[in-house]
């Protein structure tokens, strides 16, 4: 599993706190992805592009999770894609002023833009 530890040093805090907020509530939510080297984000990028993952993922230098502006979430063994816990962190993290992911890409939490 990943970590937040390499995240933007702003952005930390507010994930580390979201984060532990859902722990709270299901003891299986698990940070999936924090900042994400070129070579990663490529591999996931062609993931997506062959259609392996239903997750979506931009070209390197395209994603935030590259500046360390982002991260991901979800629960071990529970389809993200209409999850309540991950809709209502959603909620939680736009009222604190970041931006969801959203149906479209319900594990993503960002800085807003």
């Amino acid at each position: 599993m990943a970590d937040l530890k390499n995240l933007n040093p702003g952005l930390t805090p507010y994930a580390k706190y979201l984060y532990a907020i859902g722990k709270y509530y299901d003891p299986l939510l698990v940070v999936t992805s924090g900042y994400r080297s070129a070579a990663k984000q490529e591999k996931l990028y062609q993931r997506y592009l062959s259609g392996a993952s239903k997750i979506p993922a931009a070209p390197p230098g395209r994603s935030l999770h590259g500046y360390g502006l982002a991260f991901d979430l979800a629960r071990i063994g529970k389809n993200p894609f209409g999850d309540p816990l991950l809709t209502w962190l959603g909620q939680v993290w736009e009222s604190w002023g970041g931006r969801y992911g959203g149906q479209a890409d319900p594990v993503h939490f960002q800085v807003r833009m």
